[in-house]
């Protein structure tokens, strides 16, 4: 996608498409997992969803041996930080279902 010039823009029009200040960071993860049947799956994925909403993030993505997606913040205007990115990847990481976990880079939640 083609970057956006952010000098001639006003303040509010950055606000509308979410550029400079406004920008909403988030996270790619991705985590390969072991489990083959859907009832751990359930179990796993109702847990990690318990434990992003308990840190103020959101969650979209799913997968069963290749757990992946996407994480932001669940308020507008947010960015998810790092220490939030290296609590979640830590809780993956502890998890016996999960044997590896990747993240990405904090990018921008709407143009990355």
């Amino acid at each position: 996608m083609k970057p956006f010039k952010q000098e001639n823009k006003k303040r509010r029009i950055l606000k509308k498409m979410y550029l400079g200040e406004f920008a909403m960071l988030g996270f790619d993860v991705s985590c390969k997992t072991n489990i083959t049947d859907f009832e751990r799956y359930d179990v796993f994925v109702d847990e990690f969803i318990d434990y992003i909403d308990s840190l103020g993030l959101c969650f979209g993505g799913g997968g069963l041996e290749l757990f992946e997606g996407f994480i932001c913040a669940a308020k507008r205007y947010q960015n998810v930080s790092e220490e939030q990115k290296a609590q979640v990847v830590a809780w993956l990481e502890a998890r016996e279902e999960v044997s590896a976990v990747e993240a990405s880079e904090l990018v921008d939640a709407n143009y990355f």
